[in-house]
């Protein structure tokens, strides 16, 4: 393997003879030289057990054939030689963009989007997102982007289009409105299936394109079910506002909680569908998370949630005690600017949590047979960092942006790390690289 830099930060493991998982004991990682738990780029990997890798075990010769609850139909790769003696590199994320470097872009794309009246916005997400995966590297090698901008163009357009839509026919009445609004929620699985498919196969690592090979139908098998469930609280809502009684509240009331507990199960049965369809040259990924843990997700972000809600309204309520005590009143619209920045301030705290967890339940159970991702993000740390952020951006008015997306940027994508059953030569041997005159050809019509 030609990528010494990649050996010298990479810790190999070995595992216990597979038979020992087979007579039901348990898999140990023991680490080769005896000296403590490895650094690797500020990541320290203590000494563990190695989770069964996904799509080994008793069933390891018929991994490639397990086909997910949502998948249309998979395509069966032949199997890739695997390190010997069960060995797993370990392959650190790191990212080296600069908040300056970005600042600059930003910038650019700010004012250049509001000069065009917003016809310049699929041009600055494809300069950000080629921005970032440039300085992301995996292996040695970075990662890319190569979307040209007018293929976002109608996509843009067809979001565009329902949002006025919906906003337009809300001024006309009400009726009219949920009409649009229904309309607009049996198109939406057909923006996330564009979205999906047009991102992953413009990304690329080392020279070689991602895939996402789902069909547009599995996106509707996986979203129907929240989608109308959605339709169907709305319509009530709108049903209990115009008959106002406490019967028909007590039913908006009793299926919208009934959606709510249903959520975690729409959540995990989209991830299923997307984390599935992930193809990586010859291999596919998968996802292994059960959907007890998607609601535990649930249940400790409502916690949190609850715990900030109330930690929050204790404080406002002090605060407003005391203007009450020196002015003896407020104005509806302090009162209101009061209301808001405490919804923004429950959400700085609140989101974050629930992002962070999300990142470490989806990619610490993707992988398979020859990859495993693992995600380590700091719950507290990616809280406070976010929290911070939000103050800045208040007290700079908004200037400090830049900053505070290269920061989670940086934490989100060095709390990766890819553990490795297979050579990454072997993996590029077996992964066709981009074409040479597709490439050109790109490279002259963004010119």
């Amino acid at each position: 393997m030609n990528n010494s830099a990649v050996r010298s930060s990479a810790r190999v493991f070995r595992l216990v003879d597979l038979d020992s998982v087979r007579a039901g004991q348990p898999r140990v990682v023991a680490v080769e030289e005896a000296e403590p738990a490895p650094v690797i780029e500020g990541l320290r990997l203590a000494p563990l057990r190695w989770p069964e890798p996904i799509g080994s075990g008793p069933a390891a010769a018929q991994a490639d054939l397990v086909t997910p609850v949502v998948q249309v139909r998979v395509k069966v790769n032949a199997p890739l030689p695997r390190l010997p003696h069960g060995q797993v590199t370990t392959l650190p994320v790191t990212f080296s963009g600069l908040p300056l470097e970005y600042a600059r872009l930003w910038l650019r794309n700010v004012l250049l989007t509001l000069l065009t009246l917003g016809l310049y916005a699929p041009w600055a997400r494809v300069h950000a997102q080629r921005y970032f995966l440039r300085r992301t590297q995996l292996a040695g090698e970075c990662l890319d982007y190569h979307a040209n901008p007018l293929g976002l163009l109608p996509r843009y357009a067809l979001t565009w289009g329902l949002m006025v839509g919906v906003v337009g026919a809300w001024s006309g009445s009400r009726l009219a409105g949920m009409l649009a609004l229904s309309l607009a929620l049996a198109v939406l699985p057909l923006l996330v299936y564009m979205n999906l498919t047009h991102r992953v196969a413009h990304m690329s690592w080392a020279g070689r394109r991602l895939r996402f090979d789902g069909r547009c139908q599995g996106v509707y098998q996986a979203m129907w079910a929240p989608l109308a469930s959605a339709c169907v609280v709305a319509w009530l809502l709108m049903a209990a506002l115009a008959w106002n009684r406490p019967g028909g509240w007590f039913a908006w009331g009793m299926v919208a909680a009934l959606w709510g507990l249903a959520m975690p199960t729409f959540v995990w049965v989209y991830f299923q569908y997307r984390q599935h369809h992930l193809v990586l040259g010859p291999i596919r990924l998968l996802w292994k998370a059960r959907r007890m843990a998607v609601a535990l997700l649930f249940c400790k972000t409502l916690a949190w949630l609850t715990t900030v809600a109330m930690m929050v309204a204790g404080l406002s309520a002090l605060v407003l005690a005391g203007v009450l005590t020196v002015r003896g009143k407020v104005s509806t619209l302090v009162l209101v600017s009061g209301l808001v920045a405490v919804g923004l301030l429950v959400l700085s705290a609140v989101l974050p949590y629930a992002q962070a967890r999300l990142q470490n339940l989806v990619w610490s159970k993707t992988g398979n047979r020859y990859l495993r991702f693992r995600s380590r993000l700091s719950v507290k740390g990616y809280v406070a960092l976010q929290m911070r952020s939000a103050v800045l951006l208040v007290l700079t008015l908004g200037l400090y942006w830049p900053w505070a997306v290269v920061a989670a940027r940086r934490m989100r994508t060095e709390a990766l790390v890819v553990w490795a059953r297979v050579e990454t030569d072997v993996l590029k041997a077996n992964w066709a690289p981009r074409s040479p005159r597709k490439r050109a050809g790109r490279t002259k019509m963004a010119g």
